[in-house]
C-alpha cells in the first residue's frame, strides 16, 4: 500500500516571459485552458471553479499592477514609478491531490475525500495569506487531479516575492547579514538555509494541516489508520525511500552551493586583478570572462532545478540508455550549459528511484550509481 502524499509547490510570475517561456498571461491561459496553452493535456475539461473569477483574473491582475508604484531614489531625492514588466506580480500555489482522478471518478467515498481535501486546502491557503487570494481552481483532466490558487500581493509595490516563503527568507536573512558586514559568501550560504528552512516548515504545516486529517500521513501510526501490520511495513519501507530522494536532494542543494562560493572567489579575483598595472589587463579581462560564464551557470541552476521538480511532479521526464534524456520542455537543461552534465547522474539517479517508487519495484539497488553515458553521448536529446 503506497503512502499518500500531499505536496505543494509555489512560484511567482511577470509579465515578461522567463527562459521557460512562463509569464502571467501564460499561467492564466493554461489555467484556462485555452487553446493552444495545454498540450500535455489530451482530453482538455473545463476547470472546475471554486473561488474567485478565473476567467476575469488576467484584468483584475494588470489593473492591481496599474495602480501601485515603485520607489525609486535618485541624486537623493524619491520618486514613484510605474511597475516594470521584470516584476514578479503574480505568486500561484499549486497543490496536488495524491489519488488518480480515474479513482476519484469511480468512487463516491474518494470524490467526497476529494471536495473534504479542496476545503482543507483553501482554508489553509486563506488562513496563511488572507484577501491575496483572488482565485482558486481544480483541473481534473490530468492524471491526478490538482489545486491552482492565485494571489495577488497587497505591498505598495505589487512585489509578489514577498508571498514566497523561500525567496521572502533568503532576501530577509541576506540583507540583515549584509548590513552587518558580514562576508558575502556566509551571506548567500545563510540565505541558502533560510531558504530551505522556510520551505520545509511551509511544506510542514500544509502535511499537518491538510494531509493529516485525511489520513494522508505515516506519523499516524497503524493503529489510528486502521492498517495491517504489513501495511505498516510496507509503507515505512517507501518512507526510507522517500528519505533516500531526500538525501539526494541535499546532495544537489550543495553542489549549488560550492558553485556560488566559487562565483564568490572569482569575483574576488577580479578586483585584486583590476587593481593591478595595466600589464596585467589583458590578463584581468579574461578572468572577468571565465567569471561571467561561471555566473551564467550558476543564474542557470534555479530554473534547472525548478524545471527538474517540474517535470518530475508531471511525469514527464525520464532516461532511456538508447535514446537518453526525454523532457517536456529542453528549454531550462540546454540553458544550464555545463551545469546540465555535472548534474546529470545525479538527476538521473533521482528519475529512476521515483520511477521505480511508482512501479513498486524499489530495492536497495535503486539507490546505487547508474551506468554512465559516454563521453560522446549527448547530455539531452
Amino acid at each position: 500500500m503506497p503512502e499518500e502524499i500531499v505536496f505543494i509547490h509555489c512560484q511567482t510570475f511577470s509579465r515578461k516571459a522567463n527562459r521557460a517561456g512562463q509569464c502571467v498571461q501564460q499561467v492564466v491561459q493554461e489555467g484556462l485552458r485555452s487553446g493552444g496553452y495545454h498540450p500535455h493535456v489530451e482530453d482538455p475539461k473545463p476547470l472546475a471553479r471554486i473561488f474567485g473569477d478565473p476567467a476575469g483574473f488576467q484584468k483584475i491582475h494588470d489593473d492591481h499592477v496599474a495602480q501601485r508604484r515603485t520607489l525609486a531614489v535618485k541624486n537623493g531625492k524619491t520618486s514613484k514609478r510605474a511597475i516594470g514588466a521584470d516584476r514578479h506580480s503574480l505568486f500561484t500555489v499549486v497543490a496536488s491531490y495524491p489519488v488518480p482522478t480515474a479513482a476519484l471518478e469511480a468512487s463516491p467515498e474518494e470524490l467526497d475525500r476529494f471536495k473534504r481535501w479542496v476545503d482543507l486546502a483553501i482554508a489553509w491557503v486563506r488562513a496563511r495569506y488572507g484577501d491575496q487570494l483572488k482565485v482558486a481552481f481544480a483541473h481534473i483532466d490530468e492524471q491526478y487531479p490538482h489545486l491552482h490558487c492565485w494571489f495577488l500581493p497587497d505591498n505598495p509595490s505589487a512585489d509578489a516575492s514577498l508571498l514566497h516563503p523561500r525567496k521572502r527568507a533568503k532576501r530577509e536573512v541576506q540583507a540583515r547579514l549584509k548590513s552587518e558586514g558580514v562576508d558575502p559568501r556566509d551571506e548567500v550560504a545563510a540565505g541558502n538555509r533560510a531558504l530551505k528552512s522556510a520551505m520545509r516548515s511551509l511544506q510542514d504545516s500544509y502535511h499537518r494541516t491538510v494531509g493529516t486529517p485525511l489520513g494522508m500521513s505515516s506519523r499516524d501510526g497503524p493503529k489510528r489508520r486502521r492498517l495491517s501490520r504489513a501495511q505498516w511495513a510496507a509503507e515505512q519501507a517507501m518512507q526510507a525511500h522517500h528519505l533516500a530522494l531526500d538525501e539526494d536532494r541535499i546532495r544537489l542543494e550543495k553542489q549549488v552551493s560550492e558553485l556560488e562560493k566559487r562565483a564568490g572567489i572569482f569575483v574576488a579575483e577580479q578586483r585584486e586583478l583590476e587593481a593591478k598595472a595595466e600589464s596585467f589587463v589583458d590578463r584581468a579581462e579574461q578572468h572577468h570572462r571565465r567569471m561571467q560564464a561561471e555566473a551564467a551557470q550558476v543564474t542557470a541552476l534555479g530554473p534547472l532545478l525548478d524545471a527538474v521538480v517540474a517535470e518530475l511532479e508531471s511525469g514527464t521526464i525520464e532516461f532511456d540508455a538508447e535514446t537518453g534524456w526525454s523532457v517536456h520542455d529542453q528549454v531550462p537543461f540546454r540553458a544550464a550549459g555545463k551545469l546540465w552534465p555535472r548534474l546529470e547522474p545525479a538527476v538521473r539517479r533521482l528519475v529512476e528511484m521515483v520511477q521505480a517508487a511508482e512501479e513498486g519495484s524499489w530495492t536497495r539497488h535503486a539507490c546505487e550509481p547508474s551506468k554512465q553515458l559516454a563521453p560522446d553521448e549527448p547530455a539531452v536529446p
